[in-house]
């Protein structure tokens, strides 16, 4: 009997530890001109696969592709994804899906990027210019983390299309809304460019770190949902040994 309840105890350590740190599969749309696959993103994506993520191929906008997904980047999409597509991403974000949606300047991705917002139902939308420098605002884990509090920090950018709508992050660069249980990030300019650098040790690094490991999809068990079934084990295991 000690035995068992020893192994229990084990399990439900292990699952807290587990717990402590979320791997994301990224993924991203094969309609964008410039993925994180994309050569301009090189350092952003191995920076986040170096923390335990995972960056997928570029994929088609599918209710399969997306199962599988915690984060989507879309960046300067060439087209609007079809209805179809864009109800399967609806779907996504709401059961817990965190969606990247990438402007750039010269309105590079515009205006796909405001008919995707609209398109799955966010406020977000993208218009004129801004060339201000973000400081990143608190209440989101995208700024306070974990892993990193990068609130009041600076983010490296340069001149872009102004955000609009939601909640304002990062002045008009970042804002973000909820959407159901995920979440919807509109950039102003490709702040993920290797530029600007955007590695671990820099602003913009961390808060793509931030982001990547903030949220987990319904795809993926909540590391709280995995504590409570090794509890809930455990007191199984016990009631049965009486």
């Amino acid at each position: 009997m000690r035995h068992i309840l020893r192994g229990t105890l084990t399990l439900a350590a292990v699952l807290c530890f587990a717990s402590a740190s979320f791997a994301s599969n990224i993924g991203n749309w094969i309609g964008s001109s410039r993925s994180w696959n994309s050569g301009d993103m090189s350092i952003v994506r191995a920076s986040v696969i170096a923390a335990g993520n995972t960056v997928e191929a570029d994929e088609a906008l599918t209710a399969g592709n997306l199962s599988n997904d915690n984060v989507l980047v879309i960046g300067e999409p060439t087209s609007t994804p079809t209805a179809g597509e864009l109800a399967a991403l609806q779907s996504w974000v709401s059961g817990g899906g965190i969606l990247l949606l990438f402007a750039d300047s010269g309105n590079s991705g515009l205006p796909a990027l405001n008919n995707i917002a609209s398109g799955i139902g966010s406020s977000l939308s993208w218009s004129g210019s801004v060339s201000s420098i973000p400081t990143l605002a608190g209440g989101n884990f995208a700024s306070t983390g974990p892993p990193f509090n990068i609130v009041g920090q600076a983010l490296g950018t340069s001149p872009g299309t102004t955000v609009l709508g939601g909640t304002l992050l990062a002045t008009d660069y970042i804002r973000y809304q909820a959407l159901g249980s995920g979440w919807v990030f509109g950039f102003s300019d490709r702040s993920d460019h290797n530029t600007f650098n955007p590695d671990n040790t820099t602003v913009n690094g961390q808060l793509f770190l931030n982001i990547v490991g903030g949220h987990a999809t319904s795809a993926v068990p909540e590391p709280t949902t995995l504590v409570l079934t090794a509890l809930g084990l455990g007191g199984i295991i016990r009631r049965r040994l009486r």
